[in-house]
């Protein structure tokens, strides 16, 4: 058998849809049709049942299935490991990231990048949010998915992995509970509140150019979520706040202008490996 004969047969007992396989080997209906009668041929009997209504596996092609699928999951992990050794892309890769929701998006590229190169050993961590940039710095995490903005001189900004409507956090009780939307000029009278040791082009992106009463800085997020619901001040979040951190006497309210939290991948300028290299390839 050759190679496409192989990956036809494997991806339609995957399948057993032909129009799906076709899609996903990026080939024609047709041609998954052909290949599938040039082996039927070539073993002297059906390897799928087809009807108009669902395509099935004889138990000669389970058989064949059964022996050849191991084997080529093998040999695909022989080549996946050799291409990745003969690049470099060998070794740990840690990677920070700040919120539940951007654990979301990054555990799938992580699997799917373990799956590409096996010599690779991939952790994820955490990062505080009032310590975004230490890890980085520390050298404690080679990637890190940050909100922005990020405008520091010795770090750059990738491709941005996540972007969430921006609302705004308040008691039940505060005034601005019962808004459809609010502007930054509804802040102008607001104590916000933000994590501390936050930059203050990062304040005040997040502030969208509004003149505060007064910001307050507290340790992290949870923090800023029991002040807010206990009536000390209100606070720019992320959409994820309200399915993620939901707790009692917390609101929030859409924010005008379309503002969003955008998230991105970020990594120190002067120390990127080649496994983190292939990593940021990856996702884009």
């Amino acid at each position: 058998m050759e190679r496409q004969d192989i990956e036809v047969f494997l991806a339609l007992a995957d399948e057993l849809h032909f129009a799906r396989t076709a899609a996903r080997l990026h080939v024609s209906a047709a041609t998954i049709s052909q290949t599938v009668s040039k082996l039927e041929r070539r073993f002297g009997a059906p390897l799928f049942l087809r009807t108009t209504r669902r395509v099935a596996l004889t138990p000669l092609g389970q058989q064949l299935l059964d022996d050849l699928g191991p084997a080529h999951a093998q040999v695909r992990g022989a080549i996946a490991r050799a291409t990745a050794a003969g690049h470099g892309i060998t070794g740990p890769l840690d990677i920070g990231y700040m919120s539940a929701a951007v654990a979301r998006r990054v555990l799938p590229l992580v699997d799917t990048f373990r799956d590409r190169t096996p010599g690779c050993r991939v952790s994820i961590r955490e990062t505080a949010m009032a310590d975004l940039y230490g890890p980085l710095r520390r050298a404690e995490v080679d990637l890190s998915v940050l909100p922005l903005p990020v405008t520091e001189a010795d770090l750059t900004v990738g491709p941005v992995l996540l972007s969430e409507a921006a609302l705004l956090a308040v008691s039940d009780d505060h005034p601005l509970a019962g808004r459809d939307v609010v502007t930054p000029e509804d802040l102008t009278d607001q104590t916000v509140l933000f994590a501390q040791d936050l930059p203050d082009y990062w304040t005040n992106h997040h502030l969208r150019n509004a003149t505060a009463r007064a910001t307050v800085t507290v340790p992290g997020f949870q923090e800023i979520l029991a002040y807010v619901t206990a009536g000390h001040g209100v606070a720019v979040v992320g959409a994820q706040t309200e399915t993620l951190y939901p707790r009692p006497g917390l609101t929030c309210v859409p924010m005008a202008g379309d503002a969003t939290f955008d998230y991105a991948v970020v990594w120190r300028t002067d120390r990127l490996s080649a496994v983190a290299e292939a990593f940021l390839r990856h996702c884009s």
